[in-house]
C-alpha cells in the first residue's frame, strides 16, 4: 500500500516501506528516500482500508489502519508472505528453553499449528479481525505487517515469536468468539514463522 502510494505520487520505485510498530505502524520511507511525506500520506489516507494517516517528526508516516486485523486475514490469504532470501543464522536445536531464541521461534510456529489444529475439535466460532483489539495482539500484527523485507529477519522472527508467546499465554479461559480471531492470527504466525524458518534452511514442525 505504501509503496504504491510512493509509485503513484513520485514515480520513485521503492522496495519496501520498512514498517515497524510503534502505536501504529509507522514507515520511514520518505525520510529514507527523500520524498514529499504529506503527499504520500495523503495518497495512503485514500486506502479504503485506512482510518488516517500521520505524519510525524522529520517525515515519518504513521499509519492507522480501520481495522488493524486485517493484517492477519491478507497474510493467511498468502501463503508466500515472508519468503525471500536465505537468511544466515546459528539457533540450535538444544536447550528447549526460552533462553534459546531458535526453540522460541519454533515453539511459537509449533504452538500457532496446535491452535489451527484444535480450533475445529474445539467448536470455536469463525473469526472476526475486527475483535483483535488487546495491546498485545495489535503489537503482533504490527510485527507480523514489518516482517516481509525487513532488514534485520532474525531479529524480526525472534520479536514476532515472543509476541505471539504474549498473547497465547494471556488467553485460556473457554473458547469464545473473540477466540475465532485468535485462531486467524494465529494463522498468520504460522504463515510467517514457517517460511521464516524455511529461509534459515529449516523445514518447520507442527510438533517439536
Amino acid at each position: 500500500m505504501i509503496v504504491t502510494a510512493v509509485r503513484a505520487v513520485t514515480g520513485v520505485v521503492v522496495s519496501g516501506a520498512a514498517i515497524t510498530w510503534e502505536d501504529t505502524y509507522v514507515s520511514p520511507v520518505a525520510v529514507r528516500h527523500r520524498l514529499p511525506a504529506q503527499a504520500i500520506a495523503e495518497e495512503v489516507a485514500a486506502h479504503p482500508g485506512v482510518s488516517h494517516v500521520e505524519t510525524r517528526g522529520p517525515g515519518l508516516l504513521a499509519v492507522h489502519l480501520a481495522v488493524p486485523g486485517r493484517i492477519a486475514e491478507a497474510i493467511t490469504r498468502d501463503e508466500r508472505y515472508g519468503t525471500g532470501a536465505t537468511i544466515k543464522a546459528c539457533w540450535a536445536d538444544f536447550p528447549r528453553t526460552f533462553d534459546n531464541p531458535g526453540f522460541r521461534v519454533r515453539f511459537a510456529h509449533e504452538r500457532a499449528c496446535a491452535v489451527l489444529r484444535r480450533a475445529p475439535e474445539l467448536g470455536v466460532p469463525r473469526g472476526d479481525a475486527a475483535a483483535l483489539t488487546t495491546p498485545a495482539e495489535r503489537k503482533l500484527l504490527g510485527l507480523l505487517a514489518g516482517f516481509d523485507g525487513h532488514r534485520k529477519p532474525v531479529l524480526q522472527l525472534e520479536r514476532i515469536a515472543d509476541a505471539y508467546h504474549d498473547v497465547h499465554e494471556a488467553f485460556r479461559e473457554e473458547p469464545t468468539p473473540q477466540h475465532g480471531a485468535r485462531v486467524l492470527l494465529a494463522g498468520a504466525v504460522r504463515v510467517t514463522l514457517s517460511n521464516g524458518l524455511r529461509r534459515l534452511g529449516e523445514t518447520p514442525r507442527e510438533r517439536l
